[in-house]
């Protein structure tokens, strides 16, 4: 075998290229270059932020100078004070809204009555035919909180839409949202959502109870339904602390809306008062308390004609059980419980026949047609004649139960069903707890007493 001669290869890990070294150089010199820029870059971005933030808690600070300037001008004697605060090119009409629904306002006692304004919720506007020169418009949803003297244990607090002018570093009102006759003439391109209160409809009617811790609000044509339900006020929380006890605050705000747009404004769009004579409201509600904020009772515009003494004092009975229970009471518990219990209240001791208290239900007992189910939560709204079996058999169930088992049972059998949603097994294991049967032999006893009673 031949051999050629060889020469021992030199091992690539132990030679260097010559292009090498410029590479590593250029290599570390763009590594250091991306750091640098990177921190460059988070520093300024960080710098940004920052500068944002302190303008930003520039302007929140003047706007609430201005909003606390606007509210004890709303409140003093003379409300024509408030032209110093309202910018000279906002809508026509705004600035004399205002002072009217400031003048309204004067019709109540208010222990709270104020705007807060927080970081980061003023936006600039960008809106069409802006007024010119050196101006520039903020829009930010604003914090109105008011308590009525003497009644609201705890202020209310609601949101309103507001605009605000700055000029040179001066700060005005451009447009308020709770302005009902002037807030299209603002511009629709403004944001408008916002809460209103019955001074934002018109000048007031109030009336209070005798020891003058309950109030009444409606508007001047509507003085006497306003009265009555004043003079009704002490006698309805007599009747609901008797059934329900002495822990709540026993006062009441009763709102009377002059218009179905008021209507919605004060208890919420999913209400215009077409079929309903009222309905209870207040702020959210957290667990483990027991003051409730914003507890108000509002009755339709058309409650007044729709009503008689007797089925008007039934309905604020009904509702007051409502504020009386609110911080015991979940969204979700059963139906047939939440108002059931507070017909039993709007009836307790009313000296109406049965058969008057619940016509519908009645009228089924007598064709043959009983109920033998409690009443699902879904027929207390929509077609009136089955949500008026509903709420009938509702207050039949209750009574029912405090005919039998009495009322302090039927009382603390609302306080363990009415805690939000719940099974069956819960529901039924609860009873038990209370009158000592479940849910079958209640319905059974429930269906005998109707045929006994309504038959």
């Amino acid at each position: 075998m031949s051999t050629d001669h060889m020469t021992a290869p030199v091992a690539e890990s132990k030679k260097q290229r010559r292009w090498e070294y410029p590479a590593l150089i250029a290599l570390g010199c763009a590594v250091v270059v991306v750091l640098a820029l990177t921190v460059f870059l988070t520093d300024s971005t960080s710098s940004s932020e920052r500068a944002i933030k302190e303008q930003d808690a520039v302007r929140v600070v003047a706007v609430q100078g201005l909003l606390d300037s606007w509210a004890k001008a709303q409140m003093s004697e003379d409300p024509t004070t408030l032209a110093r605060f309202v910018d000279k090119a906002a809508a026509p009409g705004v600035l004399e809204a205002e002072i009217r629904r400031a003048t309204s306002a004067r019709a109540l006692r208010f222990s709270d009555w104020n705007y807060q304004i927080s970081p980061g919720t003023l936006t600039e506007a960008t809106r069409t035919g802006a007024p010119s020169g050196d101006v520039t418009l903020w829009t930010a949803p604003v914090v109105f909180g008011y308590a009525l003297g003497d009644v609201d244990v705890l202020p209310t607090n609601k949101s309103v839409m507001m605009t605000f002018a700055e000029r040179d570093g001066d700060w005005f009102v451009f447009a308020d949202g709770s302005i009902i006759d002037s807030v299209a003439a603002a511009g629709s391109d403004l944001a408008v959502g916002s809460w209103h209160g019955p001074w934002d409809f018109g000048p007031l009617a109030v009336a209070t109870n005798s020891d003058e811790d309950s109030v009444v609000v409606g508007h001047p044509g509507q003085q006497t339904f306003v009265d009555a339900l004043a003079a009704d006020l002490d006698e309805a929380v007599a009747n609901t602390t008797q059934l329900w006890g002495d822990g709540w605050s026993e006062r009441a705000v009763v709102m009377v809306a002059g218009s179905p747009e008021e209507f919605t404004a004060l208890v919420g769009s999913h209400h215009d008062g077409s079929s309903i004579a009222a309905v209870s409201v207040a702020d959210a509600v957290n667990d483990g308390t027991s003051e409730v904020s914003g507890q108000r009772i509002v009755f339709s515009p058309a409650a007044a004609s729709r009503l008689t003494p007797t089925t008007r004092r039934a309905v604020l009975r009904h509702e007051m059980m409502h504020i009386a229970a609110r911080s015991r009471t979940r969204d979700g518990s059963p139906m047939w419980v939440l108002e059931g219990y507070a017909e039993y209240a709007g009836n307790r001791n009313s000296g109406r026949a049965l058969r008057e208290i619940a016509p519908t239900l009645a009228a089924a007992v007598r064709a043959g047609e009983t109920p033998t189910q409690f009443p699902d939560d879904s027929q207390f709204g929509g077609v009136p004649v089955v949500s008026s079996l509903a709420y009938e058999s509702a207050w039949s169930i209750n009574t029912y139960i405090a005919e039998r088992f009495g009322e302090p049972d039927l009382t603390e059998l609302f306080r363990v069903l009415a805690v939000g949603p719940s099974t069956p097994t819960e529901i039924d294991r609860r009873i038990h707890d209370v009158v000592g049967i479940g849910m079958d032999e209640l319905r059974e006893g429930w269906v005998d007493w109707l045929h006994r009673r309504l038959g």
